[in-house]
């Protein structure tokens, strides 16, 4: 008699047995696991399409992250560069041009990650109303002796319970 576990590759197996273990060692149906990989991707896309807003070309890094942390929530990652690093080989820019731009981009960003966590965090289904969502933005200072002042880190939160007023943070 044939089973249909049987005709399976033996790495499918494992990846099966691995995942349900897994999902009931966290106490979560394979259901609640699709949906938080869901929310994931969707958050992660919200966040990747408005750091590419507020910074076009090449200082973003498309490569927005997230993972879910059982009891916290969603927490994204992300890497961009508010100005291109100056070189011989481009229009040379005034200290000043320079500071303006990233500032202006700056706060462009945090304008629509603040706006985005509004909008996003009271709509995922998969976190419970005290988890929370989190975005983390590592900044790369391309530019050190033009801005030294620059933040390396960008950081945003809001609970699913109070998503009107999410919190801010600089590093």
């Amino acid at each position: 008699m044939l089973r249909p576990f049987n005709c399976l590759p033996r790495a499918v197996k494992l990846a099966s047995v691995f995942f349900l273990l897994g999902s009931l060692a966290f106490g979560q149906s394979p259901a609640e696991v699709a949906a938080i990989k869901k929310d994931v991707a969707s958050v992660e896309g919200a966040v990747s399409e408005a750091i590419g807003a507020a910074v076009p070309g090449w200082g973003y890094f498309p490569n927005a992250k997230g993972a879910y942390l059982d009891g916290y929530g969603i927490v994204v990652t992300a890497e961009v560069a508010l100005e291109p690093p100056l070189n011989p080989f481009t229009v040379q820019k005034t200290p000043e041009e320079v500071r303006k731009v990233t500032t202006q981009r700056r706060k462009d960003i945090e304008e629509r990650l603040t706006n985005l966590l509004k909008q996003k965090t009271s709509s995922v289904d998969a976190l419970a109303p005290n988890e929370s969502v989190a975005i983390i933005i590592n900044i790369l200072n391309t530019n050190p002796a033009y801005v030294p002042d620059m933040p390396s880190q960008l950081v945003f939160s809001a609970k699913k319970q109070d998503s009107a007023h999410p919190i801010s943070r600089t590093y």
